[in-house]
């Protein structure tokens, strides 16, 4: 039998979070409980089956991750390192989703035209913004990765 005890875990990062239009408070919800209610969210809003969405919160950064079953990317000729398609930005922030609006809005093209592209760092200033004036924790740092089959967000 080992009598060594002493098994150390790493501290969570205490933040509150915006994903899918809502607020959600790291410190209170375990990922798990996090996950379930966005995924919830993201199979009415988006279809069941769709997206995965899973979340991952360390001692510094949280990640949230959106795995899409779809390829948008492959017909629309977009950069993934500096664009991202509106579909992509519509999942991550809920917009439009149950009359969610946000308010601080990245660019939309008019008339309805979809898919249309828009710039990584135009999205990541109206998530940023909107997330605040929601009620989040402000993002002091943001990387965001676009592959044709994921969105990733790594906040801290």
């Amino acid at each position: 039998m080992n009598g060594n005890n002493n098994t150390q875990t790493t501290p969570r990062l205490s933040k509150k979070i915006f994903v899918v239009g809502k607020i959600y408070d790291t410190a209170l919800m375990t990922d798990q409980e996090i996950k379930d209610v966005v995924q919830e969210n993201l199979d009415d809003y988006i279809g069941e089956g769709k997206v995965n969405f899973s979340i991952h919160t360390d001692s510094n950064m949280i990640s949230l991750i959106f795995i899409r079953f779809t390829d948008y990317y492959k017909q629309n000729n977009v950069d993934l390192t500096k664009d991202m398609i509106d579909a992509d930005a519509f999942m991550v922030t809920g917009e439009g989703y149950n009359g969610f609006q946000l308010p601080s809005k990245f660019q939309i093209a008019p008339f309805g035209y979809s898919p249309y592209k828009l710039g990584q760092s135009d999205f990541k200033m109206a998530y940023k913004e909107s997330a605040e004036l929601l009620g989040a924790d402000k993002v002091r740092w943001m990387k965001m990765e676009v592959t044709p089959h994921s969105v990733v967000l790594r906040i801290k």
